[in-house]
């Protein structure tokens, strides 16, 4: 019954099984219906987010009594008919349309499937799209194109034209390799946003959620590898237990803060504890790297050979530093310094969010692996740390 090769005769009995019924057609049909409802859904709210921007600032300039409020009321009320109206964007169909309309709704269509089909176009617009203008660019017209790579094929095509837009600014844009360290490409902007936003954003949260939880919760960890912050605290601290004031000095170098042996000691225990925790975090991020996102790693191939072919003199080594920086740095890094920010972990707004140490601690350790991934060494770099 359980036979990891089944006869011929058991197949062939089965094989009817196999063929598309009139369920499994009209479950595919219901399927690409709530998919168009929920791109829809997304470009309406996309708008109102732009309508409830601009009402803001007409409130502000009212409350300035630069506008009349007869001009915020008017704008309330396109909003309001916007919000009526998406019943019938979602349902209208072509039957609604008269013929001229629908042929220029067909010719759309195929200016969008070359745009689509045909990537380069679109990259070199986006090599000439001015810095401040790019991220409105790809919310409203880059992922409205491809649909939001709601399915494998329009997924398939924005990959492809992340992968030329990458290609031709490497080629015809960066002079040096650093300058994709110290820049901000923008075809490396539009693959990290989307994969931390869209689908890589599952993956960065089921791998770090437990580990930084685990951090947060854990009140013995202190990180902090600044003399002199310690050695302020430490003063602090005696102020407190004894009632009088310090009669040590309140400002003072590293050096002089280091001659203290209390400070050494505390010093020790924060670099014993940012060792400990760095390598968790290494270890954790090692061991996920056959889950980040297919988008991720073919992009980072992408990298890897247009460097190879653009600096053919440049060392294998300087090359995968690079890519190293494109994988942890730009899309990994900010969600361990700032997990809160980008919903990695649920956050108690009633107990106020992150704490100082709890921030500093996770901006120590976000450091570190940031000098392992550049190949910069460790927290030996820092000059009061080889005072000790």
């Amino acid at each position: 019954m359980f036979a990891e090769y089944p006869p011929l005769n058991v197949v062939r009995k089965f094989a009817h099984l196999l063929d598309q019924s009139d369920t499994d057609y009209a479950e595919e049909i219901e399927v690409q219906k709530q998919r168009q409802e929920i791109v829809a859904a997304i470009r309406h709210n996309q708008q109102l987010e732009k309508d409830a921007s601009n009402m803001d600032i007409k409130i502000g300039l009212l409350v300035k009594n630069r506008i009349t409020l007869e001009e915020v009321v008017t704008h309330e009320g396109k909003m309001s008919k916007k919000e009526q109206g998406l019943a019938c964007a979602v349902s209208a169909g072509l039957d609604s349309l008269n013929k001229e309309s629908h042929e220029r709704r067909k010719a759309y269509e195929h200016l969008f499937y070359q745009l689509q089909v045909e990537p380069q176009y679109l990259a070199r617009l986006i090599l000439e799209m001015p810095q401040q203008q790019s991220t409105k660019f790809i919310e409203s017209v880059i992922l409205t194109l491809y649909n939001y790579a709601s399915n494998p094929r329009d997924e398939y095509l924005l990959l492809k034209l992340f992968s030329t837009s990458l290609r031709q600014e490497i080629m015809q844009s960066i002079e040096n390799m650093t300058d994709i360290v110290t820049g901000t490409p923008l075809a490396i902007k539009m693959v990290v946003d989307f994969h931390r936003n869209a689908r890589g954003h599952s993956y960065l949260r089921d791998m770090l959620n437990p580990l930084i939880t685990s951090l947060l919760e854990d009140t013995s960890v202190k990180i902090n590898t600044n003399p002199t912050e310690v050695y302020k605290n430490w003063v602090n601290q005696q102020e407190t237990d004894s009632g009088v004031p310090s009669q040590l000095p309140y400002d003072v170098t590293n050096e002089e803060a280091l001659k203290h042996k209390e400070i050494q000691e505390l010093m020790e225990e924060s670099i014993q504890q940012l060792r400990s925790w760095s390598d968790k975090f290494l270890s954790l991020i090692l061991s996920s790297l056959d889950h980040i996102p297919y988008g991720m790693r073919y992009i980072s191939r992408v990298m890897l050979q247009s460097l190879t072919q653009k600096f053919p003199e440049a060392s294998e080594k300087d090359i995968l530093k690079i890519v190293g920086n494109l994988l942890y740095y730009r899309y990994i890094n900010s969600t361990i310094a700032a997990p809160d920010a980008y919903d990695i972990i649920d956050i108690d707004i009633e107990k106020g969010g992150l704490t100082p140490d709890q921030r500093r601690n996770l901006g120590s350790i976000a450091k570190i692996l940031q000098f392992a991934a550049s190949n910069k060494g460790v927290c030996w770099s820092y000059e009061y740390v080889i005072l000790l």
